[in-house]
């Protein structure tokens, strides 16, 4: 039995070509590896490093470039410069006294002849008038009723509206206005509350620039954070979400949306609410600016 089945054996070696074998460990690799690149990215994925939280004060100003330097520092506001005082100029000299002339003698008035007075005359006797005729009323003509024509009342409607239009765009500027000072007043008494370090100049820590103020993102971020209301309670674990905001130069948030959420929908929805409450930034930035922020929990708790 074994030497026949040695014979067959040796048979099939014999029916196949030389180099088989090594054919057949080819295949076997390619099948292994076709679902490993399939599955694989030919390019690894670059993660976006999460910038550092800092605390940050919104009295100072944001920019571009920050110098090194504290973001919760103070900037010290510059004394204007004392002007010399302007020296007195001399008092003219009181001009010299006129001569005055000697007053002339009263001269006295000369007496004045007394007329007679005349003798009374009889009064001229009343002559008899004839009544006079009056003339016989004329009816006053009927005043014509002259009305506004049409284009008098389209162009007096067009005048109301221009100015009702004017008077809602001068109260929304005003309530716009009233709106930015209340943010600089609740930004000025919450920077009261914080102890500023003392003589440590206005930047970032590890600032590059040449500008005194604040990096723009991180002063978004500082703001959304002191809008933002939420308790530790409501979600487990540290959930953390990367939203894109896109500012004006006024200051003014046109468009946002989350890059990813956190998964928390509670978190989720406190961040919207806060982001909401930050349509309008306190102060103005550089230019229009986009921003891609992360949104962290422990983070935002421990920045309270």
């Amino acid at each position: 039995m074994e030497s026949s089945r040695k014979q067959r054996w040796r048979q099939l070696q014999s029916v196949f070509e030389p180099g088989f074998k090594q054919m057949l460990l080819i295949s076997l690799l390619l099948h292994l590896l076709v679902p490993v690149l399939y599955y694989a990215p030919f390019f690894p994925q670059r993660d976006i490093r999460k910038p550092p939280v800092y605390r940050v004060n919104l009295v100072n100003k944001p920019v571009k470039n920050p110098q090194a330097g504290r973001p919760e520092a103070v900037a010290e506001k510059k004394k204007p410069e004392a002007k010399p005082a302007p020296k007195p100029e001399p008092k003219p000299l009181p001009p010299s006294p006129k001569p005055v002339a000697p007053k002339p003698e009263p001269v006295k008035p000369k007496p004045v002849p007394v007329k007679p007075k005349p003798e009374p005359q009889p009064e001229p006797k009343a002559v008899a008038k004839k009544p006079e005729v009056k003339p016989a009323p004329v009816p006053a003509p009927e005043p014509v009723k002259t009305g506004p024509t049409k284009a008098q009342e389209s162009a007096l409607e067009k005048r109301l509206r221009e100015i009702r239009e004017a008077q809602e765009k001068k109260a929304q500027e005003t309530a716009r206005k009233d709106r930015l000072a209340a943010l600089k007043a609740a930004a000025v008494a919450e920077s009261a509350k914080k102890s500023p370090i003392a003589d440590a100049p206005v930047g970032m820590i590890g600032g590059k620039g040449d500008e005194e103020g604040v990096s723009a993102v991180a002063f978004v971020q500082e703001f959304i954070q002191q809008q933002w209301s939420f308790s530790k309670y409501q979600a487990a674990g540290n959930p953390q979400a990367e939203v894109k905001l896109f500012y004006s130069t006024d200051g003014e948030l046109l468009h946002y949306k989350f890059l990813k959420k956190s998964g928390n929908e509670a978190f989720d929805d406190s961040l919207i609410r806060a982001i909401t409450k930050s349509r309008q930034l306190p102060q103005a930035l550089p230019e229009a600016m986009e921003f891609h922020i992360f949104f962290n929990l422990k983070d935002m708790l421990d920045r309270r």
